[in-house]
């Protein structure tokens, strides 16, 4: 009986640590995508201004 307790513990702990690194890495990733993104807007298109590849990237990922 002693050891289910201790599993549980463990199962509910990790859960915990799995939910808060998730949502730590997500922006992470979402800000890495979108360098991307823009870096591979303005060399395919000369005339974009960063700025506007940033805002068009934003959109595109978001959705």
């Amino acid at each position: 009986m002693y050891k289910n307790y201790k599993l549980i513990l463990f199962l509910g702990a990790a859960i915990i640590f799995l939910i808060m690194s998730a949502s730590k890495y997500e922006e992470f990733s979402l800000k890495k995508s979108i360098s991307a993104c823009v870096i591979a807007k303005s060399k395919l298109k000369k005339e974009i201004k960063p700025e506007e590849a940033r805002i068009i990237c934003e959109k595109e990922i978001k959705n």
